[in-house]
Order: structure tokens, then sequence, then C-alpha cells
């Protein structure tokens, strides 16, 4: 290995020509435009941005791997789901015939990723509390610099991040001018930079075309800004050489996997995901490994009855469950000998994932109430070992369905009761064993909680557990788990549910509920309990704007008696009208926990 440097304008070239692309080992970008400024800012103040790893290819190997091109046009990954949009998040796979000298990059995927779609390409991103499923709320932008701020004075950004050099992505559908007004400041859009390579050009471009157009409309300190600010973004894309370094040249794959995995392995930010499936794909010989994981995982969030949120990881550790290897998660563990195993299973894996995604979807559990993915794991390696299906157990046969209920109470009971929390290889491997000694295809659920009581773990939905699940406070997924266990007949698949206050947590603050004549200590209980699940509920999004900061009982009494009899029937809420005044709150509390408690109980005690 040697040490190299070039410009960063350079570098985008190079990706631009597809002389400089990505191996199959690398993931997908994952950086947000947070990240992406932030690394623009630091480059504008020289901060040091790390070094890369780049492996200089020989052309005798260029047929041997895979390789995939840069995204110029990115868009969220989940958003990719639901619109129509030429943006891609993920990476195309390229022939990169012609280019001449070819390097792929084995460390610094995501930051060379952010100087492409800054200066060359668009970032879709989804406005803050817009519907996934709306194609309204989504943006594609482009990066701008404000000019018109002093680059020597430290300022606080939206997310109290301190920076010198402000950049954002503006909508294109607002913003697409190589510079634009917003209110008193000009800003300048980043790629426009790179039409200006020479020092003549930057300097032509400051007093021929920005300072004219705008001499009348600026200050004086702002046009020392302007020609400061050009000036140092022109040095850091086309002068300074901040993309240091070192070329691999070594053409052995097992030897750069091992020198990719080094390089990787010891950051938090890498998903342990992307180095074994970079094995895979090294291994595999009938599947190509990187397609058939990303399709499947697509496939498993948007394909089924609810929207999942799966991921690698999870498909890459249930393999090893499914094909009773080593259920711990590291890479000793994909060694060639057990990733031919779990090629060799992979159609059965897929069909056993998919069938226990569809159950558990069938339970009403999707995206926004699994609080553990692993808790799937052993439902998908029952269906693998006896061969039934999701729509078997639909079936009203007597074993079936009682099939079906022991699961549903397992497998409910062990998210309420984080069965999966911390660290769950020794939970798997032994319901794994539990599973694997059935003889009648049945769900061996009494041996299960055995032996999770074995490992000291909670079992089963109890008054003690009904009563820890009613201290949950607003904001987990086990609360909204919870919450979602109330309404049975909810379109959990389409309608967008949101956690509420029934009395508003506004009217719950201490000062508030004093000036209401309430003394300070009963003020203070009552502000501590604001967010139990007791006094929580699910609402649409319409319902909940509706409602707003609405004082409970004023609320109530504005629907008619019908419906507020249907409110308090549909969300559990004690009917007597002195539980719902605000100085009772800790009476209306106690009685509503009763009233959850005993619901939780009938269907899972």
């Amino acid at each position: 290995m040697y040490q190299q440097t070039q410009t960063i304008a350079k570098a985008v070239e190079k990706i631009q020509k597809q002389s400089c692309l990505l191996p199959a080992i690398q993931r997908e970008i994952v950086w947000d435009r947070d990240q992406i400024v932030d690394l623009y800012d630091s480059v504008l103040q020289g901060y040091p941005i790390g070094t890369f790893l780049f492996w200089d290819i020989k052309d005798k190997n260029r047929d041997k791997y895979k390789m995939y091109g840069f995204i110029q046009d990115f868009i969220k990954r989940k958003g990719a789901k639901y619109i129509q949009t030429s943006a891609q998040y993920r990476n195309s796979e390229v022939q990169p015939d012609g280019v001449g000298d070819l390097k792929l990059v084995l460390d610094g995927q995501q930051r060379l990723s952010s100087f492409y779609i800054g200066l060359k390409g668009t970032y879709t991103y989804k406005k803050h509390r817009g519907w996934n499923r709306n194609p309204d709320a989504w943006k594609k932008s482009k990066l701008y610099f404000k000019i018109t701020s002093n680059p020597r004075k430290e300022s606080q950004s939206e997310n109290d991040r301190s920076i010198r050099y402000i950049f954002k992505f503006l909508p294109i559908e607002e913003y697409d001018e190589w510079i634009v007004e917003r209110g008193d400041d000009l800003w300048f859009r980043a790629g426009a930079i790179l039409d200006y390579s020479t020092k003549d050009d930057m300097t032509k471009l400051i007093y021929e075309k920005l300072l004219p157009k705008y001499s009348d409309s600026i200050t004086s300190e702002e046009e020392k800004y302007i020609q400061s600010n050009i000036r140092d973004f022109w040095n850091s894309i086309h002068n300074n050489s901040h993309i240091t370094y070192y070329q691999e040249d070594e053409q052995n794959i097992e030897k750069v996997l091992d020198i990719f995995i080094r390089t990787n392995d010891g950051g938090t930010v890498l998903q342990k995901s992307d180095l074994l499936l970079s094995i895979a794909v090294a291994q595999w010989d009938e599947y190509d490994a990187r397609e058939e994981l990303t399709n499947f995982v697509d496939h498993l969030n948007t394909k089924l009855p609810l929207t999942n949120d799966y991921n690698k990881d999870f498909v890459l550790k249930s393999s090893l469950v499914l094909t009773d290897l080593p259920v711990t998660y590291r890479i000793s563990n994909f060694n060639r000998e057990n990733v031919s195993k779990i090629e060799e299973k992979w159609p059965e894996i897929q069909e056993a994932l998919e069938e226990a995604t569809k159950l558990v979807n069938q339970f009403g559990i999707d995206e926004n109430t699994l609080p553990s993915k692993n808790a799937v794991i052993p439902i998908a390696y029952f269906f693998m070992k006896t061969g039934l299906t999701a729509q078997d157990l639909q079936r009203g046969d007597g074993s079936y369905r009682e099939n079906k209920q022991n699961i549903k109470k397992w497998f409910l009971t062990s998210l309420l009761n984080g069965t999966f929390s911390g660290r769950s290889d020794t939970v798997l491997r032994n319901i794994r064993k539990e599973i694997n000694e059935i003889e009648n295809n049945s769900f061996p659920i009494e041996p299960i909680n055995d032996t999770i009581r074995s490992l000291q773990k909670l079992v089963g939905f109890d008054e003690e557990t009904a009563e820890n699940v009613l201290d949950y406070e607003k904001g987990s997924k086990r609360t909204f788990l919870a919450l979602s266990l109330l309404y049975p007949h909810h379109d959990w698949g389409s309608v967008n549910y949101h956690q509420d206050h029934i009395f508003p947590e506004s009217k719950l603050e201490v000062e508030s509920l004093i000036d209401k004549g309430i003394d300070s200590e009963k003020a203070k209980k009552f502000a501590d309990r604001a967010h139990e699940l007791a006094n929580l509920q699910l609402l649409t999004e319409k319902e909940n704007t509706s409602k707003t900061d609405e004082p409970f009982l004023e609320w109530l009494e504005s629907q008619d008696s019908k419906t507020e009899d249907e409110l308090c029937e549909r969300h559990f809420i004690p009917k007597d009208s002195e539980y719902h005044k605000i100085e009772n709150f800790d009476l209306f509390l106690d009685e509503r926990r009763k009233l959850i408690k005993r619901h939780l109980l009938s269907i899972l005690g």
C-alpha cells in the first residue's frame, strides 16, 4: 500500500466517468442530509475527513467481480417503496468498459457518495411528519451554500451543530437556479462550482457575475463574505487535496476481503451484515447473494399484508438459526462451509421467514409494533421444521387453530415481557432445541416457556406482568404494541396511528394544575404520571389533530351521548363522569388500568 492524494473535483470526475466504482462487498449509502452538510462544512474549515482505501484492480480481473456505480440521485430507502421516482436508494451494477485505470472503494464510500450527490446529484427526502405513501410528502433537493453568511463566525444549525459554512438541501421545485435569493440571503448551488475549474474562472465568477448583479441588494459586509466564501469553497473543491487514500494492488479476493473487514469492522456505523454479505458474494455459486438478500428484504417489508421493517442483519442471523448453525452472529460463523449451507437452504429460509412474517402480520404486528425482530425467528424455525404455512393455521381444524392460538399467545407475551431484549442467542438456541424435539407438529409452548423460565426471564402473562406493562410510558414500541392490543379491529396496514394523551400533557403541567386549585404535591404526582400507558390512546392523525390540547372533559362533552359512550368503550375509558375531571386524574388512571388489565388478561392470560 502507498499513500496518494487528489482533489474532490478530481474524485467526482472519476466517479462520473465510472473509473471509481464500488465492489459488491460495499453496503448502500446510509448518510442523511445532516451528515452530508456537516462533511462540506468540515472540508471548508480544513478539518481532516479521514483517509480512504482504494483497490486498484487490474484489467485481467475486471470480469471476475461484480461492480456497482455510485448513486447520483439518491432517495431515502423507505420512500422508494411508495413513490415513482428516477432517484435510487440502491447502487446499480455496471460494466466498466473503456474506463482505463479502475479503482474500487474499500473504505470511504459514504464520504465520496456525499461529495458526488452534493456536487452532481440530488437528495430526495420526506418532509417531517409527512406520510410515506403521499408523493407530495417527498422533496427532491439540491445542495446550496449560503454565501452571504459570515464564515468566520461560529453558529448553530437547526440541529444544534456547531458550523461556520452553511449548506442546505433546497427543494428543486422551489429553487433550481445557480444562485437563489431566500429572504435577505444568497444561496449558491454547490455543483455550480465545478464550472469554474481555474483560479481565473473563480475570480470572474466573483467580480463579473456575482457582485455586479447583487451590488444594490447586499451590504459591504456581505460583499466580503461572498468573496471569502466562494474562495474557500473553490479551494476546497479544486485546489486542496482533501482525498488522501491508500491504494491496495493485491488481486487476491480473499486478502482484499480481509483488508476490508479489518478496515471497517472497528466502526459502529457499518452494519455487520455488509461485512458478512461480502463473504457470501464471494462464495455463493448458484445465487447472486447481494441481489437475493436485498430483494428478499424488500419483499418482506413491502409485499406482505402489512408494512414491515426487517433488514439484512435479521435475515442473515435467521439463516444461522434456520440451518442449525451456531446462533451467535459473528463473522467466524460465516465461514465457507456455513455460507454454502445457507445457500443450499436459501429457498427454504425465504419461505419460512415469509410465512412467519405473514402470521405475525395476521396478529396485527407491523413495523410500528414489533419491538424485537428476533422473536419472529422461532416461528420461522417452526414452519421450516414442520412444513406448515400461515395459511394452514387459518384453517378451522382444531389442531391448526390450537397451534395458531399458542403461537400468538407465546409471541405477544414474549414481546411484552422483553424475552428477546439484550443478548438473545441463548434464548434462540434453547427454543430451537425444543422445536427440534417435537413429534406431532404442535407448537411446544410449554417446553419453550419452561426453557425461557430457566433463563430467569419472565414467562406468560399474569397479574404481575400486566402491571409491568401498564407501567410503560409513551414513545416506545412496546407501549405501542400494548396499546394496539386494545384495538383489534384497527387497519394497521394503511392507517397511521398516534400515541395520544387522553388528558393533554399541557394540562398536566405543575403550574397549570396549581392554577386550577390542585395542591402542589398532588400536582407533581399528576405531572409525573402524565405519560403512563393508562393516559394514552391510539388515534388517527385526523382524530389527533381535531382533539389537539382540548381538556379531556370538554372534548368528551363535545361528543353526542352515543359517540361519548362509543369512545369510552373503544378506548377503555371509565364511564363515571367523576373520573373525567382533572382533579381526579389519579383516580382515572387507576380505574383505567383495571379496565386495560382485565382486557389484556382475557386475551393473553
